[in-house]
């Protein structure tokens, strides 16, 4: 049983595994909702993500430029995890 999983199984559901990793990754790098309904930041801004501190430079701040440029540099981050992601699965 080991063996046909191993050699057959495994190989097979390759790319089901590569896509299944990719959005749960983005998907906890991208929390928000959850976060903003919760706790609005915590005691102290102590449970803010990334994206809830991009919203709050955005739109609570209205420095817009700031919070535009941030997610820029998010989205080159989630590229690049998505890239090393693929490297490593060997999904192509």
């Amino acid at each position: 049983r080991w063996q046909r999983f191993r050699h057959l199984t495994l190989p097979l559901m390759r790319k089901t595994i590569a896509l299944a990793l990719i959005v749960s990754v983005t998907g906890s790098i991208l929390a928000f909702d959850q976060f903003y309904i919760m706790t609005s930041g915590g005691p102290q801004n102590k449970m803010i993500s990334v994206v809830y501190y991009i919203f709050n430079k955005s739109f609570v701040s209205f420095n817009l430029g700031y919070g535009a440029a941030l997610s820029i540099v998010l989205l080159a981050i989630l590229v690049a995890i998505r890239i090393v992601q693929l490297w490593l699965l060997r999904v192509g």
